[in-house]
């Protein structure tokens, strides 16, 4: 009989759930590889947010947004890797993807000196918000560093990461429901067996400030193989009014679009 060992902690502005799926084991007493595992998984994603969340003022995000124009700042390896996603998206839309929420797309760039990433801000006004992207980002950090550490102990993880409404499974089959916003209760959808799924809340009452536009009043979600593109790919097709988007096709993704009455849930 298998067991699930879940841990959740508050993280990304949300609670985030890490699963295992064990063949056979004492769910009171789980293994230690599973603990070790589960603890890389928080490990991952922590050093995720503390890099690239506008809200802390020491992330680089927040650095960046504090510092004076001509400022070029050292930068983490997950910071630099969500910047140069957000760069590719740019040029493919053209400018419609902007993690500076059109305070200044042309007025960051990222380069390198040596071995290090460096953020060089160009004009005073520009600031970053990294929330369109990290979140997926974080999710597959999280998912990959269980796996690694249970491959290190000579293990297999069979594992999940759900972060509201980011997920990703490897080797767990994850039920997910749209839930009714209005009439309450959920209705059977999906169930993802491997992969990732995304999906952003474009009402009048979200946060989401990048799709205040073509979006509005709709829920989009995005399956893809990493949740990176599922969540960023959301934004693309709220923006842009097109679920068949050339970048859906070209990172094997699928799109759909729901009335802001039905969100998405997993397990």
């Amino acid at each position: 009989m298998k067991t699930v060992v879940r841990r959740a902690r508050p993280a990304l502005g949300t609670l985030v759930e890490l699963g295992i799926v064990l063949p056979r084991a004492d769910p009171a007493r789980p293994p230690p590889w599973a603990l070790a595992a589960l603890a890389a998984g928080f490990e991952a994603l922590g050093a995720v947010e503390q890099a690239t969340s506008a809200f802390l003022p020491e992330s680089d995000v927040g650095r960046f947004n504090s510092a004076r124009a001509g400022a070029t700042l050292p930068v983490t390896g997950d910071t630099a890797r969500v910047l140069r996603l957000a760069l590719r998206l740019a040029r493919a839309t053209d400018g419609l993807f902007d993690v500076t929420c059109r305070t200044g797309l042309g007025d960051w760039s990222l380069g390198r000196l040596g071995g290090a990433a460096l953020l060089c801000k160009h004009a005073p006004n520009v600031r970053l918000d990294l929330g369109g992207v990290a979140k997926g980002y974080a999710v597959d950090r999280a998912l990959e560093a269980m796996t690694a550490r249970a491959r290190s102990l000579g293990r297999r993880a069979s594992c999940w990461v759900n972060a509201g409404g980011d997920l990703r499974t490897q080797g767990v089959e994850l039920r997910v429901c749209l839930r009714d916003e209005r009439g309450g209760g959920a209705w059977p959808w999906l169930t993802l067996r491997r992969g990732a799924l995304a999906t952003s809340d474009f009402a009048p009452t979200a946060r989401a400030r990048l799709a205040a536009g073509r979006a509005r009043g709709l829920h989009v979600s995005v399956l893809s193989p990493r949740c990176l593109w599922s969540d960023a790919l959301t934004k693309v097709v709220a923006l842009s009014g097109r679920c068949d988007h050339p970048l859906i096709a070209s990172h094997q993704a699928y799109a759909f679009v729901h009335d802001a009455a039905l969100s998405g849930s997993g397990r």
